[in-house]
């Protein structure tokens, strides 16, 4: 009865956007969504593939959603121009069970999933090349791929959207007196982490600490040589942060008042996440001495050469690192290293993506200061032990339980004791990505990827983990129904990481444009 009536309220929901697409289509020129996608396979979790980089939709073994979106984008032509978008989801989805601790005894329950989400609802305006916008919208790492990318380090899109206030570039601009040949792109952000029930609901209760409210911070520069040359070149920085929120930790099921600690967020500790700085060093403000808040960020480097029949051949890299001692690069080979080839064309080969991933080093196992002998001060070096999208004082790297940096490291989520840190950070692996036209109404895309897992530094396993992943999806597009889109995805893992699982995913969409008067 209960499921009933959660499929009646989805078709309700539902026909209730179709009536408001009828209201904004007589204010805006642009386009609609209506997409419904079911996903279904053993076990407690989706396919990797299935869930990887699907900003948060897709986690769990049975699920489906109906999804209803009104965008209205900028209009680049145009001194000023506005833009909006709204994209709402009705969700159903099985659960898994996590263990907590309750009155002296160690319990399993399932948490709900939420039967609505506003995935998207954002506003924005330009003005010549400068933007700014406020809201929670899907975004991705510039660098990569996403379609075939395993994902950005710091941000990759596998995780629900954060909501935050944006403001710089819109796209590349002239850098002055260089006549073209250099040109610079940069934004500046900040938001809120809006998962707090999830924490709540999925912390064990018995060790380690739990840290709610938490605030969110993402700045970026990249400089990128003449576009419209053969051969262009774009470095750039990225740095993301949580700050703010309050820790408690407990022990044995009970909470520590005593170790309760409150991050500060006065306007100055907006400056000093801003440029990152010491924190105050009072203990009841949470002792955040060396840095105030956790950083997480990458150099990015790609380099394209364009060839006269419109194919391309693109390397790049990304450099991640947790504090200054990754960001001086003295974590070895760790990073994102790629290599994509484009034919420029809707052939049987029209893209293909090569990766590499290590985050092996993380700066070596033990931290290190070469003052250590004498009255250490840690303003003068210290590195080791960066223990990836982990931090003393946050959650692990994640939005929702999913890792808001790279995928392939394994998600909160697939905690079910409880632990809110990641334990598989210390990750080597290989993923392949392509796609094409088998015909012009039929495209294909494969992803496949192998890693392996030490566990971390500080919780390293007895033995490695592996995992072997792939997919094989197919998407039909009648020229006949103009807007329609049918989809099919097969996919599977293999491996201790994650388990023997398979998993089908069916999808049917409509778009279109929306006109003024219709």
């Amino acid at each position: 009865m209960y499921h009933r009536l959660r499929v009646g309220l989805l078709v309700v929901f539902c026909l209730s956007i179709g009536n408001l697409f009828g209201l904004f289509a007589q204010h805006s020129t642009d386009y609609y969504s209506l997409s419904m996608v079911g996903n279904a396979g053993n076990g407690i979790f989706a396919p990797y593939y299935l869930s990887a980089n699907k900003h948060g939709l897709v986690t769990h073994s049975k699920s489906g959603y109906l999804r209803a979106s009104v965008f209205k984008g900028l209009e680049m032509n145009k001194r000023f121009s506005y833009e909006f978008g709204i994209d709402l989801v009705g969700l159903m989805s099985s659960t898994s069970p996590v263990s907590y601790y309750s009155d002296g005894n160690l319990k399993t329950y399932n948490p709900g999933v939420s039967s609505f989400l506003i995935q998207q609802a954002y506003i924005g305006m330009k003005y010549r090349m400068i933007f700014i916008s406020a809201g929670c919208r899907e975004l991705t790492d510039e660098v990569v791929n996403f379609e075939l990318s395993s994902g950005g380090l710091v941000w990759s899109g596998n995780a629900r959207p954060i909501p935050q206030v944006r403001a710089g570039f819109i796209d590349f601009v002239d850098i002055p007196f260089t006549k073209g040949w250099v040109q610079i792109k940069g934004e500046l952000a900040y938001g809120k982490f809006m998962d707090n029930d999830f924490l709540r609901d999925h912390y064990n209760y018995y060790n380690q600490y739990i840290t709610t409210d938490a605030l969110y911070h993402h700045k970026s520069i990249s400089f990128r040589s003449n576009p419209d040359k053969p051969f262009v070149v774009t470095i750039g920085a990225e740095l993301a942060a949580q700050f703010g929120g309050t820790k408690r930790y407990y022990e044995k099921g009970i909470l520590i008042d005593s170790l309760t600690m409150k991050s500060p967020t006065r306007l100055k500790d907006f400056f000093k996440i801003l440029f990152p700085s010491s924190g105050d060093g009072q203990t009841n403000e949470g002792d955040q001495a060396y840095y105030y808040g956790n950083h997480v960020g990458q150099w990015n480097l790609s380099a394209e050469y364009r060839f006269k029949d419109n194919s391309s051949v693109r390397g790049y890299f990304e450099w991640y690192y947790d504090d200054a001692s990754g960001m001086g690069k003295f974590n070895g080979w760790d990073g994102l290293w790629g290599l994509e080839y484009k034919s420029g064309k809707k052939n049987w080969l029209s893209n293909v993506v090569l990766e590499y991933l290590d985050m092996t080093n993380q700066s070596g196992p033990l931290n290190w200061c070469p003052s250590d002998y004498n009255e250490p001060k840690l303003d003068i070096e210290a590195t080791g032990a960066d223990d990836y999208y982990n931090n003393y004082f946050y959650n692990g790297w994640a939005h929702y339980g999913l890792s808001n940096g790279t995928a392939m490291a394994k998600s909160l989520l697939y905690n079910t004791d409880g632990y809110m840190r990641y334990k598989h950070n210390r990750i080597r692996g290989v993923h392949l990505g392509a796609s094409g036209y088998i015909a012009p109404e039929w495209k294909y895309k494969i992803l496949a990827s192998y890693r392996t897992s030490w566990g971390t530094t500080f919780l390293p396993l007895a033995d490695t983990q592996h995992d072997m992943s792939g997919l094989i999806e197919c998407v039909y597009s009648p020229i006949k129904l103009s807007g329609w889109s049918f989809s099919v995805s097969l996919a599977g893992d293999w491996g201790e990481l994650y388990g023997d699982k398979w998993g089908v995913a069916i999808g049917i969409r409509k778009s279109g444009i929306l006109t003024i008067g219709k």
